[in-house]
């Protein structure tokens, strides 16, 4: 009986190790916790995000790009070949347009705009989410700043002895970063990112306010009256002089999922900031964090994964000689970018102009 129980643990150990888990410590049971990506789960589609996203996360091959790139992708299915699509730009900065190919390289269905986004996020240099989003965005930052500037409209009048100014509206994933850094955040993402967010100071004969209580009056009430809302209301992180159009990041989410793709490569973060304010007794600070994770599970759920580890792969030959056949529609390997899913082996793959080859493995979140 021993020797059978023995086997019998290690062929369980075998399946398990099968599966790669995304293994939290966090003392509840929430589903976003016990998520993982189950790679013995057979895919049946791939959408443009799946097969970016494993790249975009840990991507700094953009910045060595030396020509605008035209990047081109395909899907394998029962051993062939999809309809190639492509696109390109004018520049880095440029939005990206689809490009007609030549008629035997099987060219098809065109790309939507958010897939345009998703593939050129391979190639762009920005540094404000907006700008990669801006035709998903743009409407909802117009209603934005209609409410913000009518409740500034609306404060000066009830308090005109006071001045308005914006300090900060859009603001850059590089100065973002900093404010992490150096503590003037607690959040790797902003709505400022995405053209939602301003910060307003009060100005009396010439000085900035700092009173909070200003603040609440300004940001806070009369913020509400236009549905928006004030950061002295946060939970985690006071920011008196913010407001935003949504309540919290997961409310975003909610109204515009196209943008987890932003939020995916910061998820081990929020894990982790989660686990460490319960530890401290802190979790009531992290109620938004827990909700914002809820949001992203319930988004990528049934969705393609990678593991969080032994997901790269040596690139198959198969694979390799798709990018032959790509020349017949127009890639040049010198200078574009090449993105293969691969249905029949739940892969993934990239060949970049610089050389780089990389290949993934995929599962499916659970």
């Amino acid at each position: 009986m021993g020797r059978v129980a023995f086997c019998i643990g290690i062929s369980a150990l075998m399946l398990l190790s099968i599966a790669c888990r995304v293994v939290d410590s966090l003392t509840d049971t929430s589903s976003w916790e016990k998520e993982r990506c189950d790679t013995t789960q057979r895919l049946e589609s791939f959408e443009f995000i799946d097969l970016v996203l494993p790249f975009s996360q840990a991507d700094t091959l953009k910045d060595v790009l030396v020509v605008v790139p035209r990047v081109f992708v395909t899907i394998i299915q029962n051993g062939q070949i999809q309809p190639w699509k492509a696109l390109t730009a004018g520049s880095f900065q440029e939005h990206p347009y689809q490009l007609s190919l030549p008629a035997d390289s099987l060219f098809l269905d065109s790309i939507s705009a958010l897939d345009h986004s998703y593939l050129w996020s391979l190639a762009d240099r920005y540094d404000y989410p907006y700008n990669r989003y801006e035709p998903l965005l743009k409407a909802v930052r117009d209603s934005f700043l209609v409410k913000r500037d009518s409740m500034m409209q609306t404060y000066l009048r009830q308090y005109p002895k006071y001045k308005l100014r914006v300090q900060s509206d859009l603001r850059g994933g590089g100065k973002q970063k900093r404010h992490l850094t150096m503590g003037k955040s607690v959040a790797p993402l902003s709505q400022h990112q995405f053209g939602l967010a301003s910060d307003i100071a009060i100005l009396h004969k010439g000085r900035q306010l700092q009173n909070i209580n200003y603040y609440k009056t300004f940001l806070g009430q009369i913020g509400s009256q236009y549905s928006l809302t004030w950061g002295g209301n946060f939970l985690g992180f006071v920011d008196p002089n913010h407001v935003q159009y949504f309540a919290n990041s997961a409310e975003l989410l909610q109204k515009l999922p196209g943008l987890r793709f932003e939020y995916e490569p910061f998820v081990r973060y929020f894990k982790n900031r989660v686990q460490a304010m319960i530890a401290a007794g802190k979790e009531a600070k992290v109620e938004d964090t827990k909700a914002l994770l809820a949001t992203i599970h319930d988004l990528h759920k049934g969705h393609t994964c990678v593991c969080d580890t032994l997901a790269e792969r040596p690139t198959s030959v198969f694979v390799s000689s798709i990018a032959l056949e790509a020349q017949k529609a127009g890639y040049q390997p010198t200078r574009d970018i090449l993105l293969i899913g691969d249905l029949d082996n739940h892969t993934t793959s990239l060949f970049h102009p610089t050389g780089v080859q990389k290949t993934f493995k995929l599962g499916i979140w659970k």
